[in-house]
């Protein structure tokens, strides 16, 4: 999969922990999107080592404008992200991929393919097309 380049549902399970990290104004941020933790921002991910899921976006955010941001006076300064467990769309999904960590490979793609990241998350669940994270316990491997 690529890049959202538009919002999506993601369907939560069970209770959620709600986040406010400060976001960097100038990208854009889907709702649906997974974050990961990068110098101290929530951010797109990358390939970077130590990188860890932040949160899935609730709301729309785009260069310096969201629509469900936490505001003081009227700058709009961190975003809502939601941890859990959630169901993501994995490309060839199955049931063998249960237990199977994986990798945020960007805002919307779990790999198997771990490149140069060295934080990643066990499948805990399987219906067709998707696998179940819970993006609060990463598994780290160096």
């Amino acid at each position: 999969m690529a890049a959202l380049s538009a919002p999506k549902i993601i369907e939560f399970e069970g209770e959620q922990e709600e986040i406010s990290p400060k976001v960097a104004a100038s990208d854009t941020y889907y709702k649906g999107g997974i974050l990961c933790y990068v110098s101290g921002y929530a951010a797109a991910p990358g390939d970077n080592a130590n990188s860890e899921v932040a949160g899935i976006v609730t709301g729309h955010f785009e260069g310096g404008e969201r629509d469900d941001a936490l505001a003081v006076g009227t700058t709009p300064i961190r975003a809502r992200l939601k941890r859990g467990k959630a169901w993501i769309a994995v490309s060839g999904a199955a049931i063998t991929d249960v237990g199977v960590i994986h990798y945020v490979a960007d805002d919307q793609t779990m790999t198997k393919t771990a490149g140069s990241k060295t934080v990643g998350y066990r499948a805990l669940d399987f219906k067709p097309g998707y696998l179940m994270f819970d993006f609060r316990h990463p598994d780290r491997i160096a």
